[in-house]
């Protein structure tokens, strides 16, 4: 098959739904790097969990409006509840990205030295979670049947 042929296959939906990805991705590399700075000059103060029991939150409305903005659109929504609706979306991958990010500290000894390990882990597992909620129960347009699912 040419690449031609390949790329004729994936439908305008799929081809939207993976650039929506993508900056959905992007985003997560600067929450990562958000949350990352903020758990390393705050872990020699706190200890590494209260360091990312404060920089979570931080790093939780910095994707919310970076998403609104670059990856999704407003939703029709209100900008209080689209934020709070996103927090709550978002619980399933806050669990899975601090249960990793606890699970490497307390486990590797490299991941406690160097928290910044044990966020980009977390990232990774929460990432699916946070774009599928994200997209199904935040930033859907009332009405938007054209959105790929």
């Amino acid at each position: 098959m040419s690449g031609r042929t390949r790329h004729a296959a994936v439908s305008a939906g799929d081809r939207a739904l993976l650039r929506q990805l993508g900056r959905f991705s992007l985003v997560g590399v600067a929450g990562f790097a958000v949350n990352a700075g903020l758990v390393e000059i705050l872990v020699g103060f706190v200890g590494p969990v209260w360091a990312q029991g404060i920089a979570f939150p931080s790093t939780t409305t910095a994707t919310w409006w970076m998403n609104r903005r670059y990856t999704f659109g407003a939703s029709n929504l209100a900008v209080h509840r689209e934020w709070l609706r996103y927090v709550l979306a978002n619980s399933l991958g806050w669990l899975l990205n601090n249960g990793t990010y606890l699970l490497l500290v307390f486990i590797f000894p490299a991941a406690a030295v160097h928290p910044a390990l044990a966020v980009a882990g977390g990232s990774l597992a929460g990432l699916s979670a946070n774009f599928v909620l994200s997209r199904r129960m935040v930033f859907r347009k009332t009405g938007d049947a054209d959105q790929p699912t």
